[in-house]
């Protein structure tokens, strides 16, 4: 970053003004504040102890003030240039100890979470790093562009997210950076997104699922509502045939769906535009003994319709038929777990 860069940075951080232009409220507010559970995070208190471990927090432990959050990418360039940024917010006086400071890098596995250790010690991270299995990333709309600040009220609203830097406009007049110092003086704010426009899974919960055109296995046309049964939830997985991870994550997802046969359904959906992957994915299901109907996404539309960027990705649907729950790219070693707290949550079963 250059010196004049920089300097215009730590100046929005001290003065607290945006620079952005503004936004009207009727495009900016109006959303409804999504509430995160209370959920273990696991926490590395800094990078700056070489000693420190990571420990379990409770979600619940830090309400009670306002949470400031930055969501990063381990190796983003841009992300760990805002990370000093945000680091700074920390010790200015309007702000001290009036919000709780947390970093949040994805950790899905034990490597990524070794990494993020190391690349928060290399950086001395003086923040606190929540080492994140999609426990509030989904919340914050940070999957595939980085970084990503969000601000969490008192109760564990969501009240801003899906921003991507200090100065962006997150209401009708307000930055993000305004936004923290009115949270700080005990104000209520209204919950707003970030300018920053993105497609992605998680738009849909809370939506009731769209009755979309599906191929069977014998290339006959179906639609979704052929696999839904009224009253019984329903997880959906889109895979591909050729995609490792996903070679991974469906014989966990089998394991999970044998043990609750008869109280959940299970879809699994790919694309298979020849005659050579359709065998390749028949053969795959005797290995594996896929006893659970299996369905081809005959076009792009279908994909583009429930915004699949990557493979895997879950979805749990309801017994109304309501998105309540995506995990992408999920490991198989605790998808089992993440689903059963979902249905808690939902009070499905």
């Amino acid at each position: 970053m250059t010196r004049s860069r920089w300097s215009l940075v730590l100046w929005l951080v001290v003065v607290g003004m945006g620079l952005a232009g503004r936004a009207s409220a009727d495009d900016l507010a109006g959303f409804e504040a999504r509430r995160l559970p209370n959920a273990t995070l696991k926490v590395l208190p800094n990078g700056t102890d070489e000693k420190a471990e990571a420990t379990l927090v409770p979600m619940a432990s830090l309400f009670g003030k306002p949470i400031a959050v930055l969501y990063w990418k381990v190796g983003d360039a841009k992300a760990e240039t805002e990370l000093k940024a945000f680091q700074a917010l920390q010790h200015l006086p309007k702000l001290k100890d009036k919000l709780h400071f947390l970093t949040a890098v994805k950790a899905s596995s034990a490597s990524e979470e070794q990494a993020a250790i190391k690349r928060a010690r290399e950086l001395k991270l003086s923040v606190r790093l929540v080492l994140d299995r999609d426990q509030i990333g989904p919340y914050l709309e940070a999957f595939y562009q980085f970084p990503r600040y969000g601000l969490i009220d008192k109760t564990g609203a969501v009240k801003v997210w899906h921003c991507a830097h200090l100065a962006e406009v997150v209401g009708a007049g307000m930055t993000y950076l305004q936004a923290l110092y009115v949270a700080a003086e005990g104000k209520d704010i209204p919950t707003m997104r970030g300018t920053t426009q993105m497609s992605n899974s998680h738009q849909l919960i809370g939506k009731p699922f769209p009755d979309v055109g599906l191929d069977g296995v014998d290339l006959k046309p179906r639609t979704l509502k052929t696999y839904f049964t009224p009253g019984r939830p329903l997880l959906i997985a889109f895979w591909s045939a050729t995609c490792a991870h996903c070679q991974r994550l469906i014989p966990a997802l089998a394991k999970y769906w044998n043990l609750r046969r008869g109280n959940i359904d299970l879809l699994t959906i790919t694309r298979a535009p020849s005659q050579e992957l359709r065998e390749m994915i028949v053969k795959q299901q005797k290995e594996k003994g896929i006893e659970w109907p299996v369905a081809y996404a005959p076009e792009n539309a279908t994909l583009s319709f429930f915004k699949i960027v990557k493979v895997p990705t879950v979805f749990l649907i309801d017994q109304k038929g309501v998105f309540r729950y995506v995990w992408i790219q999920p490991e198989d070693a605790w998808i089992d777990k993440v689903i059963e707290t979902s249905f808690a949550r939902f009070s499905i079963f």
